[in-house]
């Protein structure tokens, strides 16, 4: 289980940034409030900037840091956030501070391989699936795709159908490897693109058990975790009642009471089965 990020980036008044950076070292971190010119000389911390910028998002992330934004930021904000790379975004009122996350699910054992030849799009893909608790593999030639499903596990492929001229090659390709290897593929494919009918007869239904648009795939992606057989015994609310006893009032005139009685009731709870993943899903919420 890693740390899901390594530095936080927040705009919020001090008592709400106080709040957030006290949470983080009571779950165990080390937070250090720094700036864009002083943060390399505290490598052991995870930095905490309250005057980000895009241009210091980028920077993080050519080191290999992955910020997350904590805090209010306006549409435009989080659009040109995300097109440097940012994925994660935690917007609750600080009253909630709780659903904060900070680590990634426990490591599962299924792999997951990414092609779609769109950088920004396979970061935030692999951070996502990572952050739940997936291996992933993200590869940039269709030589290096095969390879890595001929020679490694893989049990889910992400394939974007619509960045490949002719897709034939690759569909013949794919189809002795699924006879030799059990995995799902989901395809992405935009049905409003010319020569659909085409493409759809050379295969790619056949390769990618789900075709979906790019327009669509967040959507669709984040609603389908946690992963879970429909049907099954696993249902995201878990629901507990006990008896209680307590006392009921009449009221006259809605003020005045004017009698009270020792009763008998149940009382139900409703708890989500999976609170660490709905709170890790939450961060991706932006991209819905």
């Amino acid at each position: 289980m890693d740390t899901l990020f390594g530095a936080v980036l927040t705009q919020l008044p001090d008592l709400e940034k106080n709040l957030i950076t006290s949470w983080l070292q009571v779950q165990g971190l080390v937070i250090k409030e720094c700036t864009q010119k002083n943060w390399k000389e505290y490598p052991d911390f995870i930095p905490l900037f309250t005057k980000p910028t895009q241009d210091l998002a980028k920077e993080l992330l050519d080191w290999s840091i992955e910020p997350i934004l904590c805090g209010s930021f306006t549409n435009e904000e989080k659009q040109n956030y995300k097109n440097a790379g940012v994925s994660l975004l935690w917007e609750k009122p600080y009253t909630e501070i709780h659903t904060l996350p900070y680590k990634t699910l426990t490591l599962s054992k299924l792999t997951w391989v990414i092609y779609t030849k769109d950088p920004i799009f396979d970061k935030h893909l692999s951070v996502f699936l990572k952050s739940m608790g997936q291996t992933v593999f993200a590869e940039g030639s269709l030589e290096f795709l095969t390879k890595r499903i001929q020679t490694g596990p893989c049990h889910f492929l992400i394939l974007d159908w619509d960045v490949m001229n002719d897709p034939r090659n690759l569909v013949a390709e794919l189809s002795k490897l699924k006879k030799l290897k059990q995995f799902l593929s989901i395809g992405i494919k935009d049905f409003m693109k010319e020569n659909l009918y085409r493409d759809l007869k050379t295969g790619i239904g056949t390769i990618s058990e789900v075709l979906v648009s790019k327009l669509d795939f967040w959507n669709v992606f984040i609603h389908s975790f946690p992963l879970k057989e429909e049907g099954g015994n696993s249902n995201d609310w878990k629901e507990t009642s006990h008896s209680i006893s307590k006392l009921s009032f009449t009221f006259q005139e809605k003020q005045i009471p004017i009698s009270m009685q020792l009763t008998e009731t149940t009382m139900i709870m409703k708890k989500p089965n999976h609170p660490q993943t709905e709170n890790l899903l939450g961060l991706f919420s932006w991209f819905l």
